[in-house]
């Protein structure tokens, strides 16, 4: 058993068709009708790639901001490891 539109169904009846020819042809319609053409999954296809390049090329752009935040925290932690010692050594003289 498909899936029926009642409105069909009913349109059907109506207009003189049995009640059975009537659930039979308003079960077959949606089947053609509901499923996704090769032209709607070639479309969503091509979305979800623009849509997954698109956020790749974000997330590069911000893992390299990070990387360059890190990198310059380290240059700057390395620095004041070498004042701090440099004031050690001079406070310990």
């Amino acid at each position: 058993m498909g899936i029926m539109v009642s409105e069909i169904y009913e349109a059907l009846v109506e207009a003189g068709a049995s009640e059975a020819k009537a659930k039979a042809a308003a079960e077959a319609i949606p089947l053609s009708e509901q499923l996704a053409t090769k032209q709607d999954l070639t479309e969503a296809k091509s979305a979800l790639q623009t849509s997954v390049t698109r956020v790749k090329a974000d997330l590069e752009v911000s893992i390299a901001a990070l990387e360059a935040k890190v990198w310059r925290a380290g240059i700057a932690i390395a620095a004041l490891a070498v004042l701090l010692n440099k004031f050690l050594d001079w406070v310990i003289e």
